[in-house]
This record gives structure tokens, C-alpha cells and sequence, in this order.
């Protein structure tokens, strides 16, 4: 199956849209494509899912839809660091009211042995409240008993989440970030207990696009 002619002729009729949900042809386009896609064809849909999340990108009414974040998960799973991914979109406020986004973000780093980075993420989301909350203190007791087995790896070392943007953004922080959106990082012991100390941003980080790969 040609992705790419698909896609071309989606794009063209989506142009026309004219209803209030603008995500969900592209929504109910992904559905198709799975449909029609074998298992190995679906690495196709990187391009797909890559231009879902830069066209709502800046549409905040989409940014904890449970279909978005399904969409920018997926995407990230394309990258070969997904963790720089899920740091660029939740500094755009993307998923922070969204389990999905820190639980795989979590699991990206427990992957790679980076333990105290994935706690972090856990934290963060727990005290953003992340939606829906039952998921995030399962995933969060699984992790914390893997940790707590005898052959479990740990850092040697708790590292501050250099290349992870966690910002606590509610509604007045995303307002002042405007119309630069700075992107922030965590840094230090502060990243924990979520003091205001602990947050270092840096003027020029805003970026439009998303990482490479």
C-alpha cells in the first residue's frame, strides 16, 4: 500500500474540513491506514503521525486530548530518543494532564537505566494530577518494585534531567511563555519536591519543529 498517495489525497480533501473537531479526520485517517497497513508497512506512519503533531502543536484545546497524546506517543516511539521528544512537547505544554505521555516517557528511561530520571517523571506526573491518575500510581508502583528487586540497576549517580523539559505549566505559566514558549528543564533535587529553584530556562530554546531524528 502507497502511504504517500493516501496521504496526498487525505491532505487535499482535509483542506475542506469545515466542522469544529479538526483533529479528528486525521484522527479516524490514522484508523484507516492501520486497517489497510501490514505490520511492517506501519513504519510508514511516522510521517503521518510527525505532521498530526506539528499541525495541532499549537493548538492548546488539543494538548491533553487523549487522541493527541496517542499521537505524539506513537510518533515519539519513532525517534531514536523519544525522551527528547516527550522534553519539546510538554515544554509546549503537550500531555501534562496526560498519563499516557509520562508513563511512556517514564519507561523510556527506565529502559536505558536511567532511574532516577524516570522517578522524576513519575512525580511530575502525579503532581500535575495526570488523567486519569489510577494509571500513573499503577505504573508508578510497578517501577518503584522493580526498583526494589535485587537485580534491579540503579544510578550511581542521580543526574538532573539535562535534556528533559519537565515544567509544571498550568494555564498562567503557558500565558507568560508566550510568544516565546521557552522551554524548561529541572535540575537538581529540587526536580522532586517540584521547588521553583529547581526550574532553569533558557532564553533561545523555543523551538517550532520537533527534534530530528
Amino acid at each position: 500500500m502507497d502511504i504517500n498517495s493516501y496521504f496526498q489525497a487525505f491532505e487535499l480533501s482535509v483542506r475542506s474540513y469545515a466542522g469544529d473537531d479538526p483533529l479528528d479526520p486525521w484522527d479516524k485517517f490514522v484508523q484507516f491506514l492501520e486497517s489497510k497497513l501490514s505490520v511492517e508497512e506501519r513504519k510508514g506512519l511516522s510521517v503521518v503521525l510527525e505532521r498530526i503533531v506539528q499541525t495541532f502543536l499549537q493548538d492548546e484545546r488539543y494538548h491533553n486530548d487523549p487522541r493527541y497524546v496517542a499521537h505524539c506517543v506513537r510518533c515519539a516511539n519513532f525517534y531514536s530518543d523519544p525522551m527528547e521528544v516527550y522534553s519539546h512537547l510538554h515544554g509546549r505544554g503537550v500531555g501534562t494532564q496526560a498519563a499516557a505521555l509520562y508513563i511512556d516517557w517514564a519507561h523510556q528511561f527506565e529502559k536505558r537505566g536511567q532511574l532516577s530520571q524516570a522517578e522524576m517523571v513519575y512525580q511530575r506526573a502525579l503532581e500535575n494530577k495526570a488523567q486519569p491518575q489510577d494509571s500513573v500510581m499503577q505504573q508508578h508502583r510497578l517501577f518503584q518494585g522493580r526498583m526494589s528487586a535485587p537485580t534491579a540497576a540503579s544510578d550511581p549517580v542521580r543526574q538532573p534531567l539535562q535534556s528533559s523539559q519537565l515544567v509544571n505549566q498550568n494555564p498562567r505559566q503557558r500565558e507568560a511563555l508566550q510568544p516565546q514558549a521557552k522551554v524548561c528543564s529541572v535540575s537538581g533535587e529540587q526536580a522532586v519536591s517540584g521547588g521553583e529553584e529547581g526550574f532553569v530556562c533558557g532564553a533561545g530554546a523555543h523551538r517550532s519543529d520537533l527534534p530530528s531524528r
